[in-house]
């Protein structure tokens, strides 16, 4: 399509134009999909922009049983332009709340390199809000990018919070030979942290013959739990029913070892789990669990659910394909049922007392009660706790010497998504004119950008530990493909707005992609708009080996080394209209396309005005209710945008109108929270 179709006469008087992008996955539960360094305009010859501060999480973030936190902040700064900046500079952080300063010194960074600043040691006390102010001492930037990203500013709270215990849940058969490879590993690892794990195995009907006891004896709550997280493989083992362990268990070295468990044990929650189980006369286990939420727990829907468990059932020989005699932590059944029981997120202390008969098939000096909090709108596990009737002394250890795993925790890290925002307020992402870029080192998803997952399962995420090679930095943002058992499933990431790009400019990012197998075809495509999201033009669309960046892979998918990744890069002169001189007044009234839309919460409505006089913007709902007046008064003719924020509104459909003189327009926008 020309550009003279795209843009009507009156309007291609804009010196510059405004962008904004969809990325759209389909699953085909293949193997994992990493995208990163988005950008558009002309990259500039030196650009210092300050993109996060990666050990202090922005908003809330909750730490076990602290009066105050000492932490050395670390800051990454990183040179998105094309030159190499040869030139010592300072980057300073403030906190001003503890009349905090530290400054360090770099004597170059590389073009597109990345430089990790460890500031000077700094102790938070629980429950202050702070304001983290990171910014380099002086103009470094080429003289049109106008020190836009040379400071980052973000809020943080450190509150007291219970100790979380990490929850495992593992669907195995003892007819999988793979089950029997991976299981020491996975034993070891809950018996080495036996006070802070919680553990479920559930045994399901697959590989055939699938003919497992454990599993024939509770088939419909196994299948239940099964098609809650679309597993549809064995071993698949599941953390705070949010990370996969990938394959195979046995090999994780430290690092990963690390961040899929120790980072986990030692983070808090905002509420506590205890449970206490009796043993009663008549085989019946009386179980009381106390539940404490110590902070308000916004949005979701809280769920407690309780399991009774089994320690360890064991047999004489193996008993199928996985070479195994005993097995541990097996799933009994639910109590009530495998929805469980409603939960408030207000805080506030709850006691919950039930009882459930032991089967004449289970040992009934061996069961003990598992009961966990999960957030059934993401599948969130936030604590979980388990009775004792057993001592650990009692267990049959001897299987587990073999392999020993130490905590290797970094006091440096805190890791806690999923938590509501605070309104810390960020300003690296600001739109900026002539180039924009977002590398995904700060918060996730950036402000402006916004996630549309309709199962609410796995969906785009913010992965620490690669990146794309156009720009330095150490996170990307992956589709977990690898995980997605929900075959078919359409995910869509929407970019803020780009703003100041032209018919000459380029957009660019950095992808990476491995095949499972041919049967298993996963897909991106990606969608550009020149108007606010109202009219999408396919820009990229390839998927299987057409996306492959990397030779194919059974294992997940990690592209660590650098010829593992492809630059995308497509030229705006297709959908932009050639530049023209700037034209200062309008030629007629026009009401724009809001944007981004959707939005969450916030999104821009420009509209132009030919003459002076009288102008109001207001919002209605879908019954046509007035929601907010934005504009009330009179204006000189010219082009304005003004800021609509949807806080405290509901979802859904809103309409917006302008009135000038004898002009009236109204157009449609959609805030999906």
């Amino acid at each position: 399509m020309t550009a003279s179709l795209l843009f009507p006469k009156e309007l291609s008087v804009k010196s510059k134009s405004s962008i904004m992008l969809q990325f759209v996955t389909t699953n085909g539960f293949g193997n994992n999909l990493y995208i990163d360094n988005v950008m558009t305009g002309r990259r500039p010859a030196l650009d210092i922009a300050v993109t996060s501060i990666d050990n202090i999480k922005k908003d809330t973030t909750f730490i076990p049983g602290i009066q105050s936190i000492s932490v050395a902040p670390e800051v990454n700064v990183t040179n998105l332009g094309v030159s190499e900046y040869h030139t010592r500079f300072a980057l300073i952080l403030k906190i001003p709340e503890l009349q905090y300063e530290s400054v360090d010194t770099a004597a170059s960074v590389s073009a597109g390199g990345n430089i990790l600043f460890i500031m000077d040691s700094v102790t938070i006390p629980a429950g202050m809000k702070i304001t983290l102010r990171a910014y380099v001492s002086e103009q470094l930037d080429s003289s049109y990018s106008a020190n836009h990203n040379d400071t980052l500013v973000q809020s943080s709270v450190f509150l007291q919070a219970a100790h979380r215990n990490l929850f495992i849940e593992e669907f195995t058969s003892s007819t999988s030979p793979s089950c029997g490879a991976n299981n020491h590993a996975l034993d070891t690892l809950i018996y080495n942290h036996f006070n802070s794990v919680c553990a479920i195995k559930y045994h399901v009907g697959f590989p055939p013959p699938g003919i497992d006891s454990m599993y024939i004896q509770d088939s419909l709550e196994v299948n239940q739990r099964r098609n809650y997280y679309f597993a549809n493989t064995v071993p698949y083992t599941l953390l705070n029913g949010r990370s996969r362990l990938p394959l195979p268990y046995s090999s994780l070295d430290s690092s990963m070892y690390r961040r899929y468990f120790i980072d986990s044990i030692y983070n808090g929650s905002p509420v506590s789990v205890t449970v206490t189980d009796v043993l009663l006369p008549g085989d019946t286990i009386q179980s009381t669990i106390n539940v404490n939420v110590l902070y308000p727990i916004a949005d979701g829907k809280l769920r407690l659910k309780i399991a009774a468990i089994e320690k360890l059932v064991s047999y004489s020989a193996p008993i199928g394909a996985s070479g195994e005699k005993d097995f541990y932590d097996v799933f009994r059944k639910f109590i009530p049922d495998s929805a469980g029981y409603a939960l408030s997120g207000n805080p506030g202390a709850s006691e919950f007392v039930i009882k459930y008969h032991v089967d004449s098939l289970w040992q009934d000096t061996s069961m003990y009660t598992v009961a966990f909090i999960q957030n059934d709108e993401n599948r969130e596990v936030l604590n979980c706790g388990k009775g004792l009737t057993l001592t650990k002394a009692k267990r049959p250890l001897s299987r587990f010497n073999s392999v020993v795993f130490r905590p290797d925790y970094d006091t440096k890290k805190f890791r806690h998504p999923g938590f509501p925002s605070d309104g810390a307020m960020n300003i690296l992402s600001d739109t900026v004119s002539y180039f924009s870029f977002e590398n995904f080192e700060g918060a996730f998803p950036p402000p402006g950008w916004v996630i549309t997952n309709p199962d609410g399962y796995l969906s785009f995420e913010k992965f620490t530990g690669v990146n794309g090679t156009t720009l330095g930095g150490i996170n990307s943002v992956k589709v977990p493909f690898y995980d997605y058992a929900n075959i078919g499933q359409k995910d869509t990431l929407y970019s803020a707005v780009f703003d100041s790009v032209s018919s000459t400019d380029t957009l660019t990012f950095d992808y990476a992609y491995a095949v499972y197998l041919s049967t298993f075809s996963d897909s991106l495509t990606v969608n550009l708009s020149t108007d606010g999201g109202l009219t999408w033009y396919g820009i990229f669309n390839n998927g299987g080996f057409g996306l492959a960046t990397a030779l194919s892979t059974t294992l997940p998918f990690y592209p660590y080394n650098s010829t593992q990744w492809k630059t995308f890069v497509y030229p705006l002169s297709g959908v932009l209209p050639p530049e023209y001189p700037f034209i200062s007044v309008p030629v007629k009234y026009e009401l724009l396309q809001n944007y981004p839309n959707p939005f969450n919460p916030v999104t821009k409505i420009t509209f132009r005005i030919p003459k002076d006089g009288f102008v109001t913007l207001k919002v209605y709902d879908i019954l046509g209710r007035l929601m907010k007046t934005i504009v009330s008064k009179n204006l000189k003719a010219d082009s304005y945008t003004e800021t609509f924020d949807a806080s405290g509104f509901a979802s859904g459909i809103y309409f917006y109108r302008l009135d000038a003189s004898d002009f009236t327009q109204t157009k449609k926008m959609v805030f999906l929270k």
